[in-house]
């Protein structure tokens, strides 16, 4: 039997593994945030999509958006708590109807909580036109 047979790890063998482990994570989890992120920007889409869908059959039955008949719950936060779905109230451009009228409406999904550090997209737009915005840094990729 050896008396001089090494057993275990040497501290420089521990601290390469430590440093490595160090830099793997320093690159996931800022890209991994950001992806939560992105993935979470469908929440706001399929919501605002389906208060449009409800408005819209709204105009379809009473032919208006604003009717009391008209059954569309806002001010509400989408299922995960990422976004507040709301009238808009003040538009991006004189194109878009502010908040909800006989001929027309405009919502928003406004990001809440940990979401709310999503610059690149921020509060999604859409209005009874079907035309859709974002503001953010590069709101052009966002729908």
């Amino acid at each position: 039997m050896k008396r001089n047979q090494q057993r275990g790890v040497t501290l420089t063998e521990l601290l390469t593994v430590m440093v490595v482990i160090g830099i793997l994570t320093a690159i996931a989890v800022p890209s991994y945030s950001s992806y939560v992120r992105k993935t979470k920007r469908t929440d706001a889409k399929s919501a605002l999509t389906s208060v449009a869908q409800q408005l819209e059959r709204c105009y379809t039955r009473y032919n208006a958006y604003n009717d009391p008949g008209c059954q569309v719950t806002l001010n509400y936060n989408t299922p995960a708590g990422d976004y507040t779905i709301d009238w808009e109230t003040n538009p991006p451009s004189p194109s878009w109807t502010s908040g909800q009228g006989a001929n027309g409406f405009s919502i928003k999904a406004t990001p809440i909580g940990s979401q709310a550090l999503d610059t690149q997209c921020g509060t999604f737009q859409l209005n009874q036109a079907g035309i859709q915005a974002a503001t953010g840094t590069t709101p052009a990729n966002c729908w």
